[in-house]
Formats: structure tokens, C-alpha cells, sequence
């Protein structure tokens, strides 16, 4: 009777600290918290120091642990919790300059949207890239709204063949005398510069874009776009 006095059973235990049920069993059959006594019927009851342990397990999940890495901290296995914090801290900064990115271009799109109601299609794309370090002035943006095309349209199949040759030429190192080459370089200036009306200042800033964002945007990516802009001046100078 007073071994049992220092038992409470799972319910109890789900009860004071919030745990479900379900949850409780779970963390037994991970073994990361197992009860500290389980009776001839398979009922499983919980001492103070599985209290203790039960806080533990919740303050490190509510900083972003996993539950394998609790498992392998509160059972004494050789983990490091210092490197955990480290790379903790360095992941969930990345993820406030994320947000803090992400924020900055909604907000200079509904500076737009707010401003004109007649948005084009494709000017969204060009808010999604802009960066932290990116200096876009609003006589920039305003010539890019200028455009009132309404009917609007991008032949996909058309793009995704135009990526694949320019992956083939960056890949071989082709000339720009090379026909497929030229291709790209055509495909680029007649679907891309002229029919979007870019202007030389939205060209370098792409290019300035894709020299620090290695990220890949609808198959552009900063080593094929680069080769790309190399080709094209040499064309143009041939030419």
C-alpha cells in the first residue's frame, strides 16, 4: 500500500502537466519516458521523478527539439546540448530574416496595389526577388506598371525547352557561334527582353540579383544565368 502511495496513474500524470493520454503512451514506446511502474494488467503509473523528467521533456520540445534528440539528452546519452543551442539559434535567425524578407516584399507590393489597381501579371515575380541588399527606386517599379497588357501569356513548353538548351551549353561550355547557343541567346532576347520591355537598369539589377542568389528561380540559376550574359556579349559583338 505505501509503494503504491508514491505512484499516480497516467491520467493523473496527463493531467498535471498537460500531456495527453496518447502522447504519455507514445513517449513510452519511444522509450523516452517510460512509467516507473507497471502493473500484472499492463497499467502504467509515474513517480515524482517521472514529474521532474515530464518538465524537462516539455521545456526542450517547447524550444524546438526534436523528440529524438530529448531522448537521446534525458537518457544520458552523448549528445551535446551546447551544439544544439548553437545551431538552434543560427536556424531560427535565418528563419526571422525570412520573415523580415518576406515582409519587406509584400509591404512594397501593397505600396503598388494600393497605389494602382491594375497590376500586371507579371510584375509579381519581380517583388518575390527583391533581397535585403537590393536598391530598387519607385521610378523603377513605375516603369515596370507602365505596361497595361491585359492579355498576358507565357508559353511554359517554350521556357522549359529554352532551360534545357541553355543547361546544354553551360554544361559543354558552348561558344556563342555555337547554334544551339544562339538559340538561347534569341529565345532570350525576342520572349524575355523585348516582348517584357526590360530596361537596361532591370538588367543589371537581375544580373546583380542572380550573382548573390544562388537559388534556383523557374530554372534560372546564378551559374547558367551568368553564362548566359557572358554569351550574349559576345554575340552582340560579332554581330
Amino acid at each position: 500500500m505505501y509503494m503504491m502511495e508514491r505512484y499516480i496513474k497516467i491520467k493523473e500524470l496527463s493531467e498535471l502537466t498537460g500531456v495527453s493520454v496518447r502522447t504519455l503512451q507514445y513517449y513510452d514506446e519511444i522509450n523516452l519516458l517510460s512509467p516507473a511502474y507497471t502493473n500484472e494488467y499492463g497499467h502504467r503509473f509515474y513517480d515524482s521523478n517521472s514529474f521532474s523528467k515530464m518538465f524537462v521533456i516539455i521545456s526542450l520540445k517547447n524550444m524546438g527539439m526534436s523528440l529524438n534528440n530529448i531522448n537521446q539528452y534525458v537518457n544520458n546519452n552523448d549528445f551535446d546540448i551546447r551544439l544544439f543551442i548553437k545551431e538552434e539559434k543560427h536556424r531560427i535567425e535565418t528563419a526571422i530574416t525570412d520573415l523580415q524578407l518576406r515582409l519587406m516584399r509584400l509591404s512594397r507590393l501593397e505600396e503598388q496595389v494600393s497605389e494602382k489597381q491594375d497590376i500586371t501579371p507579371y510584375i509579381i515575380p519581380f517583388f518575390s526577388q527583391i533581397t535585403n541588399e537590393a536598391s530598387i527606386s519607385r521610378l523603377q517599379i513605375e516603369n515596370m506598371t507602365q505596361n497595361k497588357d491585359t492579355n498576358f501569356t507565357f508559353n511554359i513548353k517554350g521556357w522549359n525547352a529554352f532551360i534545357k538548351d541553355l543547361d546544354y551549353c553551360f554544361k559543354n561550355k558552348l561558344s556563342s557561334n555555337d547554334e544551339k547557343t544562339i538559340k538561347c541567346i534569341k529565345y532570350w532576347k525576342e520572349n524575355i527582353l523585348e516582348a517584357n520591355q526590360v530596361s537596361d537598369e532591370m538588367i543589371k539589377f537581375a544580373e546583380e540579383y542572380y550573382q548573390k542568389d544562388s537559388t534556383n528561380t523557374f530554372g534560372i540559376t546564378e551559374e547558367n544565368y551568368k553564362y548566359l550574359v557572358e554569351v550574349i556579349n559576345e554575340y552582340d559583338k560579332i554581330q
